[in-house]
């Protein structure tokens, strides 16, 4: 049996604890493999871990805010939960708890110490000391790990500045295959089947801007009086914000906040277009999804986003936050169903190749598995 240690910052629902569980989920009790995870208490992580009876640390001391204090005691129980349990693989993901972790792992002797980057800790948008002091943590870290994980091409270029390229690898985050038929979602919010919908699928906080998507939206429904209707997937700190915007631009019934929704990858299937105007990424799981169920992409060219959608081809890209491309871009696809269904057609032959949620579990398997070699 190999014991392995997942740790992750936050358990609050998004793309890197998406990934975590379906690795927990797909290869726990397989080959010979016992999952622990260590994370904050108190999201949908938590609940859906121990709904599988897996063993959960919750650490309330692991926060995403550089915080001294709660940081060494995060740091001092992870290094005795990592001592006691004799793990021989841990993983960690998110830059908190992958530093964190990888330190405390490597203290301890752990023969294999693997870490997800999903999307650096160090972005564009910090102030230069922010960015050496995180710079500088990740060069220490990397040093700890065995395994440094990448889930995009733009990634691992980026990540030869903070680890030695032996080190790194690219595996590309996977989604399952949509099952179900669409409806639901239009029958809910009294839409009919010819009207077009935009969707997103994001946490409402940075680096997602769902205000610039909402922009976007306000200046494209000033020109479809019906017919068109924007849908938000996703709750966090910004959704007050958002339902200000959207009640003072008298958008109430067309633009839609559903909040965190279990049964999002069924809503996929009603969505004609899916938008995402990140300020960085990794590799974004939703937009995996929204491939996978066929749609045409519309996003921000940052991250591993270029290596999802071509220009063109599935999608279009924006290569600055500049509303009126964006607004033209969805446009665009809202009036052009022939080309939606081509893009769309594009999109889903990528996602089976290169986003199947069985090549990313069997990729990390692999991984484990080498530690007992």
């Amino acid at each position: 049996m190999i014991k392995i240690l997942q740790v992750i910052t936050l358990s609050e629902i998004g793309g890197a604890q998406k990934v975590l569980f379906d690795i927990v989920r797909s290869l726990n009790r397989k080959e010979s493999f016992e999952f622990h995870v260590a994370c904050a208490p108190g999201g949908e992580l938590v609940e859906w871990l121990k709904s599988m009876e897996i063993k959960v640390f919750e650490l309330p001391e692991l926060v995403r805010p550089i915080s001294p204090g709660r940081d060494l005691a995060a740091f001092i129980k992870l290094h005795r939960i990592i001592k006691e349990n004799k793990y021989e693989v841990v993983h960690c993901h998110s830059s908190k708890a992958g530093i964190l972790g990888r330190l405390a792992a490597k203290l301890t002797g752990v023969p294999r110490i693997v870490f997800t980057v999903h999307g650096w800790g160090v972005t564009p948008l910090q102030s230069p000391l922010k960015r050496f002091v995180f710079g500088f943590f990740e060069r220490l870290a990397g040093k700890a790990a065995t395994d440094v994980i990448c889930v995009s091409k733009a990634d691992f270029e980026m990540g030869k500045g903070f680890v030695p390229g032996k080190k790194l690898k690219v595996i590309y985050n996977g989604v399952e295959s949509l099952k179900g038929s669409p409806g639901g979602l239009r029958q809910e919010i009294d839409v009919g089947e010819k009207d077009v919908i935009v969707g997103m699928a994001a946490r409402l906080k940075e680096p997602k801007d769902p205000l610039f998507l909402l922009k976007t939206a306000e200046k494209i429904l000033q020109k479809h009086q019906t017919g068109v209707y924007f849908v938000l997937v996703g709750d966090g700190p910004l959704r007050e914000e958002c339902d200000d915007f959207i009640r003072a631009n008298k958008l109430q019934s067309r633009i839609h906040l559903l909040g965190t929704r279990p049964d999002l990858i069924h809503l996929y299937q009603d969505f004609d277009v899916f938008a995402l105007f990140s300020s960085w990424e990794g590799l974004p799981l939703t937009i995996c999804e929204a491939m996978m169920a066929g749609l045409p992409v519309v996003a921000s060219q940052v991250g591993g986003v270029g290596e999802q959608v071509t220009q063109g081809w599935n999608g279009f890209l924006l290569d600055k936050h500049d509303v009126d491309k964006a607004a033209d871009y969805v446009n665009r696809l809202i009036l052009n169903e022939a080309l939606r269904k081509q893009m769309g057609e594009n999109s889903k032959k990528r996602a089976e190749e290169l986003f199947r949620i069985e090549r990313m579990t069997e990729a990390y398997k692999e991984l484990y598995l080498a530690s007992n070699k």
